[in-house]
């Protein structure tokens, strides 16, 4: 089945039209990016926190802990905190590097 006759008649193909639906859940998740990167610019300058913007689409972060300077890679748009699986969002983030 081509990919013009699934998008034709979704209910036939291999997953019942389920990649429709999730590639429009795609888009949605990632146009909030950009309100989740400000928010997350808002939060860092709001405790002076110094940070760096490694990718405008993503929302990969760099900052750094104050007390022993350790790197911290987040991603605003998932809230990921690199090697922090039970942690996510900004405000843990900041927990984190004010410690």
């Amino acid at each position: 089945m081509t990919k013009a006759e699934r998008e034709a008649d979704p209910g036939e193909s291999f997953d019942g039209g389920y990649h429709l639906y999730a590639k429009e859940k795609h888009k949605e998740r990632v146009a909030k990016n950009s309100e989740r990167i400000d928010y997350a610019i808002k939060q860092f300058e709001l405790n002076n926190i110094e940070f760096t913007l490694k990718n405008e689409q993503s929302g990969h972060f760099h900052c750094r802990r104050k007390s022993d300077d350790k790197l911290f890679q987040f991603w605003a748009g998932t809230g990921k905190i690199l090697g922090y699986d039970r942690l996510r969002g900004i405000h843990s983030l900041i927990k984190l590097l004010l410690r």
